[in-house]
């Protein structure tokens, strides 16, 4: 498996510069380094990203209703269960699905997860209070998962901030370092690698 990095990156590319481009189902599905920790990402994702997230993985029985909204959540602590996701989400309006992927091996979580809602307006609510907040003592990514192919583009709506997805960094890389890269493009806003909790070890 491998792991997310996502970034906030301000807009403001001119026509031409290289756009950087947002998580691609083929990124997101591509193979990790051998040696790679438990990922927390979907086996057919991408979705963090922080401006795609991943797709849906099949699993939970709203998750394709049309009226329905998916959120990707990211960089869950181990010790998160569906029963805690279900309460905390519930506060901002009706959860009809909450589904937590497990490693098929180990049965271990995988470290991601989607709560889904009946509508829009709670979903976008749940998004602007719980993204980059601490739950179980890691600070969680929430954004909406998106089914394959879906969706009109880079920053369509034009929105002034915009995140990124950056996928299969090498363990060494460092936040600085991304920062440094992307800084060339525009400002950069926030800039967030997960690491493992036990080793603090970059997820790459």
């Amino acid at each position: 498996q491998f792991s997310v990095l996502r970034l906030k990156y301000s807009t403001g590319i001119t026509n031409n510069q290289s756009k950087p481009a947002t998580m691609s189902d083929e990124e997101a599905s591509a193979p990790p380094a051998a040696d790679a920790p438990v990922d927390p990402k979907p086996e057919d994702a991408p979705e963090n990203g922080d401006s795609a997230a991943p797709p849906a993985e099949n699993g939970g029985g709203d998750a394709g209703s049309k009226d329905t909204v998916r959120l990707y959540l990211g960089n869950l602590s181990y010790e998160t269960d569906e029963s805690k996701l279900r309460n905390i989400f519930s506060e901002f309006g009706e959860v009809t699905d909450v589904f937590l992927p497990s490693d098929r091996m180990s049965g271990r979580p995988r470290g991601f997860g989607f709560v889904t809602f009946a509508d829009r307006t709670a979903a976008e609510a749940a998004i602007a209070k719980m993204d980059n907040t601490d739950l179980d003592g890691r600070a969680i990514r929430v954004n909406e998962s998106r089914p394959r192919g879906d969706g009109p583009g880079f920053n369509a709506s034009g929105a002034a901030n915009v995140k990124l997805y950056v996928g299969n960094l090498a363990y060494e890389t460092t936040e600085d370092q991304v920062r440094s890269m992307f800084e060339k493009h525009g400002p950069i806003s926030d800039c967030f690698i997960p690491t493992e909790r036990d080793t603090g070890k970059s997820r790459g």
